[in-house]
C-alpha cells in the first residue's frame, strides 16, 4: 500500500477504512519526560515527535467559557492562585506538571447558574484569531488539526466541581440539562463559525466521565440528559465532513456503547491501569468505534523487553481489521526511558502495517 501522509492515514484510522499503517501517536509528552530523554540520546534542537517520527496531533482549543474576568489572587514561590473564566478558583503549581487543585466555583446553585447563562452567546471572538493560518499549516506542514470546545457535560462538572455539580445532577437534573443545552448549542455555534474560516480535520471532546472502577454516574442518566444533546454535536461533524473524536479517562465500559450511540468516532485513551484492554474490547467495539491508546505507561516503564512485549500483545489483537491509533494509556511520564519507547514504536511499525 502506497505510503500516506498523517492526515490521510488518522482519517482512514477513525472511518474504518485502513490506512497504510498504524497511526503513532502520543498527545502529551511530559517537560520531565523531554527533559529526560534529551540526556539519552534526544538531540537539544529536536522536537521529540519529528524526531521519532509520529502522526502529530495538535489540538486548538475554543472558549466555551463564561468569558468572566480572570484574575490573580495570590502567589508564592511554588504556586500561584487564579479565578478563571468561568469563575473557578485554582491553585496551580509553577515548577512541575501536575493538574490544578480547584478551590472555590461560582456556581453553585441554580440561581447562580441562571444569573450567568446568558454569557455563554456564541461570538467569533471565542476562535483564536490565529485558527485560519493553523489549518492552512495542518494541509502545508500535514498534521491532525482538532478543535476542542468543552464537552456539555464536563464543563458542568468543571465549573461546579464534581462534589457540586454531582449534587446538582442527582438534586436538579433540569438544570443540568438546561447547562447542557446551553453549552450545546454554543458548540453548533463555534463549529459552524469555525467551518466558515477553514475546515478541520476533527472536533474532539474531552470528558473524563469514568473513574478507575466505572462510570461516575449511571448510564441511564447519561442517556436521559446527555445523549440526545451530543448527538446533534456529532451530527453536524459528520454533515460537515469533520470526525467527532472523544477523550475519557477512567474504566470506560459503562461508557462505550453510549459512544458508539452518540455517534463518536473514537475513545482515547484507553488507560490500562483503570482495567481497560483492547484484546477484550476489539472483539466487542472494533468495528463501530476506534480505539485509541491502551499501551500501558507502566509496561513502557519497565525493560524494553516488557515495553516490547506490551506492544506485540496488545497490536496484535488490536491491528488486524483496522480502527486502532497507537498512543500510551494516558501521556508519557519521566518513567518511560527514550530507550524502552523507541522499542515500543519499533514493535508498532513491524505489526502495524496494513497490505
Amino acid at each position: 500500500m502506497p505510503e500516506m501522509t498523517t492526515r490521510q492515514r488518522i482519517r482512514r484510522a477513525l472511518v474504518g477504512e485502513l490506512p497504510d499503517r498504524v497511526p503513532l501517536t502520543e498527545t502529551s509528552i511530559w517537560p520531565e519526560t523531554v527533559a529526560r530523554w534529551r540526556q539519552e540520546g534526544l538531540p537539544e534542537d529536536a522536537d521529540p515527535v519529528d524526531w521519532l517520527g509520529l502522526d502529530r496531533i495538535h489540538v486548538c482549543v475554543l472558549d466555551c467559557s463564561l468569558r468572566l474576568p480572570r484574575e490573580d489572587l495570590a502567589e508564592d514561590e511554588e504556586t500561584r492562585t487564579i479565578r478563571d473564566a468561568d469563575g473557578v478558583t485554582t491553585r496551580q503549581f509553577k515548577h512541575r506538571y501536575a493538574v490544578p487543585q480547584a478551590l472555590d466555583h461560582l456556581i453553585k446553585t441554580p440561581d447562580d447558574w441562571l444569573r450567568l447563562r446568558d454569557r455563554l452567546t456564541v461570538t467569533a471572538q471565542r476562535i483564536p484569531p490565529d485558527y485560519p493560518e493553523l489549518v492552512a499549516r495542518s494541509v502545508h506542514e500535514d498534521f491532525w488539526l482538532a478543535i476542542k470546545p468543552r464537552e456539555p457535560l464536563w464543563w458542568v462538572l468543571m465549573t461546579m466541581g464534581f462534589e457540586g455539580g454531582l449534587a446538582m445532577l442527582m438534586d436538579h437534573p433540569d438544570v443540568v440539562e438546561e447547562m447542557v443545552a446551553t453549552q450545546t448549542r454554543l458548540n453548533l455555534g463555534l463549529l459552524d463559525l469555525a467551518v466558515k474560516l477553514a475546515r478541520p480535520d476533527a472536533l474532539w471532546h474531552f470528558a473524563d466521565l469514568c473513574y478507575k472502577t466505572g462510570m461516575l454516574f449511571s448510564p441511564a442518566l447519561y442517556r436521559d440528559l446527555v445523549l440526545p444533546h451530543v448527538k446533534t454535536i456529532t451530527a453536524a461533524c459528520w454533515e460537515r465532513g469533520i470526525i467527532p473524536m472523544y477523550h475519557c479517562d477512567g474504566r470506560v465500559g459503562e461508557l462505550l456503547p453510549l459512544l458508539v450511540e452518540a455517534g463518536y468516532a473514537c475513545i482515547q485513551p484507553l488507560e490500562a491501569r483503570a482495567g481497560n484492554d483492547v484484546r477484550e474490547l476489539k472483539p466487542l467495539y472494533g468495528r463501530r468505534i476506534t480505539l485509541f491508546g491502551n499501551i500501558s505507561v507502566e509496561r513502557l516503564s519497565g525493560t524494553p523487553d516488557e515495553a516490547e512485549d506490551e506492544v506485540r500483545a496488545k497490536l496484535s489483537a488490536a491491528v488486524p481489521g483496522g480502527r486502532y491509533i497507537f498512543h500510551s494509556d494516558h501521556s508519557l511520564p519521566p518513567t518511560v526511558s527514550l530507550a524502552g519507547y523507541q522499542r515500543a514504536l519499533a514493535i508498532a511499525r513491524e505489526i502495524g502495517r496494513y497490505e
